[in-house]
């Protein structure tokens, strides 16, 4: 199994193999999402929707903050190690990061748990929420365990695992929520309890593969006490929390708007708006999620012309990709929306036929960002993504005053742009970009 991590082969039998798997898991874990989605919006209140999606959003927000970001640079800096063969520092880092997430994720958690009543009241605007609070402490000390495993599985491209954690999870949310479901119990508490226990399970398993295929070598290695090697794993990490993760706290920080100026009703709506405007990422996230650990790889081994034409391989299918979303989404919005939701969310869709159009700029920029992170170049991401971030917010307490849930989806594209140009001018320094306007 030695040989399998981080191998050296041809750039295009490496997107084709690991891309295979990545693609196979994805059709059999992307329907999950859509079917428990379904399940939940005809089984609660619109304004249900939007207590459950907006506490799970703000948990999301909360779990990028409680690591101190050192999971992102666990990711970063484990492949280099491997190649280096810097045992004893690989090792060194994945139990650094292990102490931190347990250390800080407690406190948060205990916070949220006594804060509870008081988000609920004053937050959400939703006494009900208070319990929903509390029983996603649990899921959010889970959420980050789990994070740890799925960060080695990515640093070392080892698709098929974090891949088959992430179906286990997925599979067993669904296998609750439908028991709910047919027993005529599924409401938010009940829904929140299945989303804990998958997050058990897929620990569960985590740690089992964990123990199969990488302990046998970590306990060979020694735990250094370098502050030099810690000091690296921070500086990254601090650049990283100057930039936070963008695509997690754009959307979130939106739908928080939303349910603290516009209540929970519109929320939901607005919840499941953001469910069918992602959806086209079934597709995209999977090979974008792989391309920061292969960034850095073929950064690493300094093969410069492999990262250039990795660049120029997805601008060109994605773009054709996204565009041909956007025309089904604009066509057919209300329609998608009615036939999943129901009749009571026709709303949702009408929100996705507006901004649909701007989705080829959500993928690009997306891709750019992917290559900043490889490249290292966190500190210009960071400052790109606090740009757009600042301007969102700023456009999102202007807009919801006046124009309510359609404007802060106006706030949201703006930002979506802004990223895309800013992050084009930086990639494009580092090897131009030659887009393919004839096969456009």
């Amino acid at each position: 199994m030695e040989w399998e991590l981080l191998a050296d082969q041809p750039l295009g039998q490496k997107l084709i193999k690991k891309g295979f798997w990545l693609y196979f898991f994805t059709i059999l874990i992307a329907p999950t999402g859509y079917i428990i989605r379904v399940l939940i919006s005809n089984s609660v209140s619109v304004a249900d929707i939007g207590i459950i999606y907006s506490v799970m959003g703000l948990m999301w927000i909360l779990s990028a903050y409680h690591d101190l970001w050192l999971t992102e640079a666990l990711q970063y800096h484990l492949p280099k190690y491997r190649i280096q063969k810097k045992y004893n520092a690989f090792k060194t880092s994945i139990f650094f990061t292990l102490i931190v997430q347990a250390v800080t994720g407690l406190i948060i958690a205990f916070i949220l748990f006594f804060w509870a009543g008081y988000l609920a009241t004053h937050y959400f605007h939703a006494p009900e929420a208070a319990n929903i609070i509390k029983i996603f402490c649990l899921y959010f000390l889970g959420v980050n365990f789990f994070n740890m495993f799925y960060s080695i599985y990515i640093a070392f491209q080892d698709v098929i695992q974090y891949k088959l954690i992430e179906g286990i999870r997925s599979y067993t949310v669904l296998a609750f929520t439908l028991i709910f479901f047919f027993l005529w119990t599924l409401n938010i508490i009940n829904f929140t309890r299945a989303r804990i226990l998958g997050i058990i399970i897929s620990i569960i398993f985590s740690w089992i593969i964990f123990i199969k295929k990488y302990w046998y070598t970590l306990k060979k290695w020694s735990i250094e006490r370098d502050k030099t090697l810690l000091k690296k794993q921070m500086k990254y990490a601090f650049r990283v929390f100057i930039g936070i993760n963008v695509i997690n706290l754009l959307g979130q920080v939106d739908q928080q708007f939303v349910v603290y100026f516009l209540w929970a009703e519109q929320a939901g709506y607005y919840a499941n708006y953001l469910s069918l405007i992602l959806s086209f990422s079934i597709m995209t996230a999977p090979l974008l999620g792989y391309l920061f650990p292969l960034t850095t790889e073929l950064i690493e081994k300094k093969e410069y012309e492999k990262t250039k034409e990795l660049k120029n391989i997805l601008y060109k299918y994605f773009s054709i990709f996204a565009i041909s979303i956007s025309g089904l989404f604009i066509a057919l919005g209300p329609e998608i929306s009615t036939i999943l939701f129901g009749q009571k969310f026709i709303y949702s869709g009408q929100l996705l036929t507006y901004s649909a159009g701007f989705l080829i700029f959500y993928v690009l920029f997306n891709i750019n960002l992917s290559f900043l992170a490889g490249m290292g170049k966190v500190k210009q991401r960071a400052k790109i993504i606090w740009i757009a971030l600042i301007t969102n917010i700023i456009l999102n307490f202007i807009f919801i005053q006046l124009w309510w849930a359609i404007w802060v989806i106006a706030a949201t594209m703006i930002s979506w742009i802004m990223l895309f140009i800013m992050s084009y001018k930086l990639i494009n320094k580092n090897g131009e970009i030659q887009f393919d306007r004839w096969y456009f």
